[in-house]
């Protein structure tokens, strides 16, 4: 009886790990524009049939927000499990092995890659582009910080997506 071992399904997201301010149970998503995550200064946007949407405080569809009285304050709350969706992206002198050690690196850090993508910019530079789920704005700081250090990168950041408007999110 040889059975195959099965991986553990990859960890969705938290949503119960906002609160909503002076309200009780109240179903929260993550914004899927600004990909909120722990440390992340975030606000609630009362959707017209979904609950709440947590977005980051300088996310573009809260900064151009008409209706200003359907934003409410919400705060992280405690879930160490939790993981949450993060993009990021490394701009690199083109070396042999230098996705190796990134991936190296990031697997130290104990964060997962769910997509990992490479495109060359120019000048014998590239851009690796990383999907990282993480507990939050500590562990990606310190990986960023890391990732820096490593020989051949120009940058590390973290990618702030830019929609033009709230579709997708209400």
């Amino acid at each position: 009886a040889n059975s195959i071992p099965t991986a553990p399904a990859p960890s969705k997201p938290a949503v119960s790990t906002v609160q909503v301010l002076g309200e009780g149970n109240v179903l929260t998503h993550l914004g899927g524009c600004c990909h909120p995550v722990p440390g992340d200064r975030i606000v609630g946007y009362v959707t017209r049939n979904r609950g709440v949407t947590v977005h980051r405080e300088d996310c573009y569809n809260v900064v151009r927000e008409k209706e200003i009285e359907r934003l409410l304050p919400v705060e992280w709350g405690h879930s160490p499990e939790a993981l949450y969706p993060v993009k990021v992206q490394i701009k690199a002198w083109d070396r042999v092995g230098l996705a190796r050690d990134v991936t190296t690196v990031v697997a130290e850090e104990k964060v997962n890659i769910s997509q990992l993508g490479v495109a060359p910019a120019n000048d014998h530079t590239v851009f690796l582009n990383l999907s990282l789920m993480t507990h939050g704005l500590t562990q990606l700081s310190r990986l960023l910080s890391r990732i820096e250090k490593i020989k051949g990168i120009i940058s590390a950041t973290r990618i702030r997506e830019e929609v033009s408007s709230r579709s997708g999110s209400d």
